[in-house]
C-alpha cells in the first residue's frame, strides 16, 4: 500500500508564509499583464515550496495472507429433525472445497439458548461470532440454521460485509402443533375452568383426546379455527394435570408438539377457620393473629368469659357479653368450617357428649382439628375423657411442668414439610428460644414432629378417616414471636401447621412430581416419611422403567433418567402418579422451517437467503462494494490484506531535479526581468 505524505524541513506555519511571500510578486506580475515574469516567478515559488516541503511516498510492505468468512452453524435440537443436520455438514463441506488458499474458514457451532417465546436465540451469537474476526480480513458469514430463532434484535456488524444464510429442511414440511392459549393458573373447587388449546396444521373438526389426572375425558373437536375448549370441573384442592393431544398427520416426522400439558391448582374459595379459647391468655392472642393476617383465611373467634351455668343478677339487657352459642357452631355449621381451633377449652359442660361426637365424626368426614393443651388438660375428667380426646394422637401422663427447655425437631420432623426446613430457615446453628410450659404426654400414633425434654412430644400430628388431627402440648409458642431468649421460627411453623391440618397439596407427606429436563431428560421429586415405594416410568413408547428412589434426611429423592422418547410420560409410586411432557420445548414446538427473521438480517448486510434442498449455492470472490449474492451463487468479499512487515520512505521527486528545476525557474526570472 503505497501513501503521500509531507516531511518538511521548517513548522508549517512558516512554510506556508514563505511561499506566500514567493508567490505573492508572480501574482502582482500576471495582474500587470507581464506573462513571463510572472509565470517564472510562481515556479519559483512553487519549486521552493516543493524542496522545503518534501514530499514524500510511504510503502507499506505486506505479507499476503488470506481472508477469513465466518461460518455460524446451528447444532440446536431443531436440528435433528430429518436430515437438517447432514445437509448443514454436506453444504459446509462444499463451500470449503470451493474456497481458494486466499480464503479461510471459521466455524462456529452455537447450540443458541432457548427462549420464551420460541425457537432458537442465535442472533447474539451470530454477532459474537462475526465480531471475533478482525473487520480488514473478514469477507463475510454463511448462517447454516433451519431458521427457528427467536425473534431477536439483529447485532450489529460491520458494514460492508454480507451476511448469507443457508436454509436447512423441508420447507413443505407437515407438522401438527398443539398451543394452549388460554389457561388459568388455579381453579375454584366445585367450579368449572376452561382450557383452550388450539391446533396448528391440522383440519377442522380435528378430535382432541384429554385427560385429567390420567383419566380420560369425551374428546373434544377443534372448531374452523383449530381451537377446542376444555371444560375441567375441579373435584379437589391441590395439583391437577390436564393432558390434550391430536392424533399424528401422514407423514409427520415431530410429534412432541402434538401434545400439551397444563397443570391447574384447585382452589377454596375462602377457608373457614373456627377458633375457640377457653381463657383469655397471650396463646389466644397469638392464634388470633396468626389466623387473622392470613388472606386466605376467614377465621371467627370465641373466647369464653361467661358461662351458662354463671350466675350474674345483672339483667341479660344490659349485658354486654353474648352465651356461647353451642348449637349454632357445633351443630348447624359445624360442616362449614375447614378448622377448628381448640385453644385451652375445657369448659366440658358447654358440650354434651353428643357434640363432642359430632366433632369427632366432622374429623373422619375430612374436617381438621387442633388442640392447644394448658394445665387443665391434666385433669382426669379433661377433654382427653371424651370421644375427641380419644382420637388426638397424644395422651396425657403427667402433670403441668414450668421448667425451662428447649424444643427441637424430631427425627421424623425433619422429614415433614411442616417442620423440615425450620432450622435452615432460621439459621444453622442458631438456637430457638427457651419455652417455659408443657404437659407431659405419649405419642400414641401419628408423626412427632418437636419434642422437649426427655424426647418427650410437643407437636404430634395424624390422619383420621378422611381429616386430620394435631395437638401442641405446650403454650409458649408466643415466645418465639414477641423474641423472648432470641425468638423462633413461630410463623412458619403454625402457618404450616394449620395449612397442614386444611390440606395443603405442598405440604403433603407423600409427593410425586416430575418435569422434563433439557429436552432429552425426565427429572422426578419423591417425598416421603419412609422409604418410597418403587417409581415406574411409562414412556410414550416402550417398556416402562422401574426405580428404586432412595431419599435423603429430608425426606427428598432426585431421580434423573434419560428420555429419549419425546412425548407424554407417565410416572406412578404406589397410589401416586403424575405426568410430564418431555421433548415440548421452543425447539420442538415450531418446527417448520422458515427464512424469517434470519432473512431479514441477509437482506440488510447485502447477502441472499438460499434453501439448501434446491442445492448448495456457489461461491464467488468480489470486490467490496459489488453485489454479494445472485439466484445460485454468493460471494465473499476480497479484501487483499495481509500482515504489515515495515514501511519504506522515497522522495515523491528527486533532490537533484528540484534544485536543478529551481536553478532553471531562477534564470528564466532574470532574463525575464532583463527585458522588461
Amino acid at each position: 500500500m503505497t501513501a503521500l505524505a509531507l516531511d518538511s524541513l521548517i513548522p508549517a506555519w512558516a512554510l506556508w508564509l514563505l511561499v506566500v511571500l514567493l508567490a505573492l510578486p508572480g501574482l502582482v506580475a500576471l495582474w500587470r499583464r507581464r506573462w513571463l515574469t510572472g509565470a517564472a516567478r510562481l515556479l519559483v515559488a512553487v519549486i521552493a515550496f516543493a524542496i522545503l516541503a518534501r514530499p514524500i511516498t510511504r510503502i507499506e510492505e505486506r505479507r499476503a495472507e488470506p481472508d477469513i468468512a465466518v461460518a455460524v452453524v446451528d447444532t440446536s435440537d431443531s436440528m435433528n429433525i430429518g436430515n437438517r443436520r447432514a445437509e448443514a455438514a454436506a453444504a459446509l463441506k462444499a463451500l470449503r472445497e470451493a474456497s481458494g488458499p486466499d480464503l479461510r474458514w471459521r466455524v462456529v457451532e452455537t447450540e443458541g439458548r432457548p427462549l420464551a417465546n420460541g425457537g432458537t436465540g442465535l442472533m447474539d451469537e451470530i454477532g459474537r461470532a462475526i465480531g471475533q474476526t478482525s473487520a480488514d480480513r473478514l469477507a463475510g458469514a454463511v448462517v447454516i440454521s433451519d431458521g427457528i430463532v427467536g425473534k431477536e434484535q439483529p447485532p450489529v456488524l460491520p458494514e460492508g460485509k454480507p451476511v448469507h444464510v443457508l436454509l436447512a429442511g423441508d420447507r413443505n414440511m407437515v407438522d401438527r402443533r398443539m398451543v394452549v392459549e388460554a389457561s388459568p393458573p388455579y381453579a375454584v373447587v366445585g367450579q368449572i375452568a376452561h382450557v383452550t388449546v388450539r391446533v396448528e396444521g391440522g383440519p377442522a373438526g380435528l378430535p382432541v383426546n384429554w385427560s385429567i389426572d390420567g383419566q380420560p375425558q369425551q374428546p373434544v373437536a377443534t372448531d374452523a379455527k383449530g381451537r377446542a375448549r376444555l371444560a375441567i370441573k375441579m373435584a379437589r384442592r391441590g395439583p391437577a394435570i390436564v393432558t390434550a393431544s391430536v392424533p399424528p398427520a401422514p407423514g409427520e416426522q415431530v410429534i412432541a408438539n402434538n401434545a400439551a400439558l397444563v397443570r391447574l391448582n384447585g382452589v377454596r374459595d375462602r377457608l373457614a377457620v373456627l377458633l375457640v379459647s377457653g381463657a383469655p391468655s397471650l396463646s389466644t392472642r397469638m392464634w388470633r393473629d396468626i389466623l387473622t393476617l392470613d388472606a386466605a383465611l376467614d377465621t371467627v373467634h370465641f373466647t369464653i368469659l361467661r358461662l351458662p351455668s354463671s350466675f350474674d343478677p345483672t339483667p341479660t339487657e344490659e349485658l354486654s357479653l353474648i352465651p356461647f352459642p353451642v348449637e349454632q357452631l357445633f351443630e348447624q355449621r359445624l360442616r362449614r368450617f375447614d378448622l377448628i381451633v381448640l385453644d385451652r377449652f375445657d369448659q366440658l359442660d358447654l358440650l354434651s357428649p353428643a357434640y363432642f361426637d359430632a366433632i369427632s365424626d366432622y374429623v373422619m368426614g375430612g374436617g381438621a382439628l387442633l388442640v392447644v393443651t394448658g394445665p387443665e388438660h391434666q385433669a382426669p375428667f379433661g377433654l382427653s375423657s371424651t370421644s375427641v380426646g380419644r382420637m388426638l394422637p397424644a395422651r396425657p401422663t403427667g402433670f403441668w411442668e414450668t421448667t425451662p427447655y428447649r424444643a427441637a425437631v424430631t427425627s421424623e420432623g425433619k422429614r415433614h414439610p411442616i417442620t423440615a426446613t425450620l432450622e435452615e430457615e432460621w439459621g444453622l446453628g442458631r438456637p430457638w428460644g427457651r419455652w417455659r410450659t408443657r404437659l407431659p404426654a405419649t405419642a400414641t400414633r401419628g408423626h412427632t414432629l418437636l419434642s422437649g425434654p426427655g424426647n418427650a412430644p410437643l407437636l404430634v400430628i395424624d390422619r383420621q378417616g378422611r381429616g386430620r388431627v394435631g395437638v401442641l402440648l405446650a403454650l409458649d409458642v408466643w415466645r418465639w414471636g414477641r423474641g423472648v431468649d432470641g425468638g423462633g421460627p413461630r410463623d412458619a411453623l403454625l402457618t404450616r401447621l394449620v395449612h397442614w391440618l386444611m390440606q395443603e397439596p405442598d405440604l403433603e407427606e407423600e409427593q410425586l412430581s416430575a418435569r422434563g429436563v433439557g429436552g432429552d431428560r425426565l427429572e422426578v421429586t419423591v417425598r416421603s416419611m419412609a422409604e418410597p415405594e418403587p417409581v415406574t416410568i411409562t414412556p410414550p413408547q416402550g417398556a416402562p422403567q422401574r426405580l428404586d428412589p432412595k431419599v435423603d434426611a429430608q425426606g427428598l429423592a432426585h431421580l434423573t433418567v434419560p428420555a429419549p422418547v419425546p412425548g407424554l410420560y407417565r410416572i406412578e409410586s404406589g397410589k401416586r402418579r403424575t405426568f410430564a411432557l418431555v421433548g415440548a420445548g421452543p425447539e420442538r414446538q415450531e418446527v417448520r422451517p422458515r427464512p424469517e427473521p434470519l432473512a431479514s438480517l441477509a437482506k440488510a448486510t447485502g447477502g441472499g437467503v438460499f434453501w439448501l434442498a434446491d442445492g448448495t449455492p456457489s461461491l464467488r470472490r468480489l470486490e467490496a462494494g459489488r453485489p454479494q449474492a445472485g439466484g445460485s451463487w454468493l460471494g465473499l468479499i476480497r479484501n487483499g490484506g495481509g500482515a504489515l512487515l515495515g514501511v519504506r520512505e522515497e522522495p515523491l521527486i528527486p533532490p537533484l531535479v528540484l534544485w536543478s528545476l529551481l536553478a532553471v525557474a531562477l534564470g528564466v526570472a532574470w532574463v525575464a526581468e532583463r527585458r522588461r
